[in-house]
């Protein structure tokens, strides 16, 4: 299974653990924002390569949206000429490669006729879960946690939500690591759905350690909690 990313309408990235692993050289090419959830290398690793492999035809920067600190991991640990490449000071000819822009909690930002709204979640970094809505329908994509408490005021956000993508890395032998990791397990996840995600609304499962994806999916199955599926690898999904 390849690191967390998710492509939205197209044009719009959530984290970029696997976009030039996934993505053909003319999809990178139309991706022109990216928003990341937190700066673990999982959620990051393609976006280098990303940067490189769309910079000769690039007519604006790419435009890259994350909790402030983010950000400034990026500027100072990525982007700053030694590791790779400052992007944000690099010019095609035409446009500099990369804008940083970092996001305050409940900004929210309009991109290709989407609304993002950023929600602090409990990790061992700052990390946003982002509500995204068009009209008339929103779905909402968690960052790592290890609590689901923001969802009342998601809900109190969200118009006509459909979807909740939730992470789930351990299965339930693994709790103990989960949570010192600020992970959800099997267990966690089951307690935290129940309490806080409303009935109807469909759970998407996402972030599965490789290893353990034959066991959560049975655990998860047992748990017999509704509307619960987990992310298949390159299916698109509609809402």
């Amino acid at each position: 299974m390849y690191p967390t990313s998710f492509l939205i309408n197209d044009r719009t990235a959530l984290d970029a653990g696997a976009l030039t692993l996934t993505l053909s050289l003319e999809e990178q090419a139309l991706v022109s924002h990216v928003f990341v959830s937190h700066a673990h290398v999982d959620h990051l690793c393609t976006l280098p390569f990303l940067l490189d492999n769309v910079l000769p035809d690039l007519r604006e920067p790419l435009y890259l949206f994350g909790p402030p600190e983010t950000v400034q991991s990026l500027k100072a640990f990525l982007f700053n000429g030694t590791l790779w490449p400052d992007f944000t000071a690099i010019s095609n000819g035409t446009t500099v490669v990369l804008r940083l822009r970092p996001l305050a909690p409940f900004e929210t930002v309009d991109v290709h006729g989407v609304s993002w709204t950023p929600f602090p979640m409990e990790h061992e970094v700052a990390c946003y879960g982002y509500l995204l809505q068009e009209e008339n329908a929103s779905v909402f994509v968690c960052g790592d946690t290890v609590s689901l408490a923001c969802m009342d005021e998601v809900l109190a956000r969200a118009v006509n939500l459909r979807a909740v993508f939730v992470e789930v890395s351990f299965p339930r032998e693994g709790e103990y690591v989960a949570e010192r990791s600020m992970h959800l397990s099997t267990e966690s996840f089951g307690r935290e759905v129940r309490k806080y995600v409303p009935p109807g609304i469909q759970v998407l499962v996402s972030h599965i350690k490789p290893g353990f994806v034959g066991l959560i999916r049975r655990e998860i199955e047992r748990l017999g909690v509704p509307n619960v599926g987990l992310l298949e690898q390159g299916t698109e999904y509609r809402f």
